[in-house]
């Protein structure tokens, strides 16, 4: 934190408390409770409090701005939000499926695609996550882009051997407009800010990324609003399953366009990859404060 303070960074922090969950773990070897629906008993609501608390403190204390991300439970949100109101440079994410699915979720057939570490929560820990995405206690709703395929990610049963990541990239922006804009009345502005905007601005990449203005990389993801259509792996990607089959979105990605150049239309990939490294430079609005 030192080191990111004096050279005006941002620290990206996945925050667990590593002494919490190791004796969690023992405890429920112990009790033979190892099953895959145990794990929001072991990356538990305690270990995110106490992560969220201390990483909070040492950054206050030394001066430097924090990301944290994966944000899974209320009491994440709680020590996000308090921080802030008192002027702290904090920022949290969460997930797509944080802010959608719970543990209860872990008890369904082949619930470990429902998993990302730390772990899905309670049903008032989901709620919590939507709060404060409209209330501005929390800045942006990403992605956690570690895809397997089906076998991969049903491989492992139980607490000790589950498996990582979460196939959600492709959703996200339909799920986000569908459960924010659709179901809740988040403003488009707003929808565009936890999408786009914040990420660049903490990230350092605003305004070349994350606005529509004259000097700007021309970056446009188009949604069709008119487009109702229910979920099947065979509409996506990034792997042979997907946690959101049967999810009726209320939006859909029609078009694509990478710096004015069409990528994808109509699901239809035009383009081949191309990019540049891009320098990046944190404004002193959002190192010093809670600026978006």
């Amino acid at each position: 934190m030192e080191q990111t303070a004096a050279a005006g960074a941002m620290l990206a922090v996945h925050a667990e408390d590593d002494d919490i969950v190791m004796y969690s773990y023992k405890k429920l070897q112990r009790e033979g409770k190892t099953g895959i629906e145990y794990m929001h008993h072991a990356h538990n609501n305690l270990s995110e409090k106490l992560s969220f608390q201390r990483a909070i403190t040492l950054a206050q204390h030394v001066g430097a701005p924090i990301y944290l991300m994966h944000v899974s439970a209320r009491e994440g949100v709680d020590a996000i939000r308090e921080a802030r109101g008192r002027g702290q440079a904090v920022y949290g994410e969460i997930l797509p499926h944080y802010a959608y699915f719970t543990a209860d979720d872990y008890r369904q057939k082949n619930g470990a695609i429902y998993h990302t570490y730390p772990s899905l929560k309670s049903e008032d820990d989901r709620d919590s996550m939507w709060e404060s995405l409209l209330n501005g206690s929390l800045s942006t709703l990403a992605t956690d882009g570690v895809c397997t395929d089906l076998d991969v990610k049903t491989r492992g049963k139980t607490i000790f051997d589950a498996t990582g990541g979460h196939a959600g990239v492709e959703m996200r922006m339909a799920v986000a407009y569908t459960e924010g804009v659709a179901k809740r009345g988040l403003d488009l502005t707003r929808f565009v800010d936890i999408t786009s905007a914040n990420a660049a601005k903490i990230l350092g990449l605003y305004p070349q990324k994350g606005v529509i203005s004259i000097g700007s990389d021309a970056d446009l993801a188009v949604l069709d609003t008119s487009a109702e259509r229910q979920i099947t792996a065979s509409d996506l990607h990034e792997a042979d399953y997907t946690p959101w089959e049967g999810y009726k979105v209320a939006a859909w990605p029609s078009m694509t366009v990478l710096r004015g150049t069409i990528m994808v239309k109509d699901r239809k990939l035009l383009k081949g990859p191309g990019g540049s490294l891009l320098k990046q430079r944190v404004s002193s609005d959002v190192l010093n404060r809670p600026a978006c």
